[in-house]
């Protein structure tokens, strides 16, 4: 099968973008996702850690635009409740 018609996984997904990004130490990496993304031949692994292939550059670009995520206003408020009693503790 062509790898660039292989289905990623929300965390293969997630640790491309990663490495995308500039993250290649492998310490913070999941081992599973790196075998498979190896695998497919979009990543390669250097002395320098986790590099990009240009396959994996290519896949990376073709990924679905990230959403943001937008916190529920009760925790809005949570917060600010909570930031309101941590400020009158440390003037008293």
């Amino acid at each position: 099968m062509d790898n660039r018609q292989v289905e990623l996984s929300p965390n293969e997904a997630i640790t491309l973008r990663r490495i995308a990004y500039g993250v290649t130490n492998l310490d913070t990496l999941r081992p599973d996702d790196i075998d498979r993304l190896k695998k497919l031949l979009l990543v390669e692994e250097r002395r320098s850690g986790i590099v990009m292939t240009a396959l994996g550059r290519s896949r990376i670009a073709k990924l679905p635009a990230l959403r943001l995520i937008v916190t529920p206003p009760a925790y809005d408020e949570h917060v600010v409740a909570f930031s309101r009693i941590i400020r009158r503790t440390r003037l008293h």
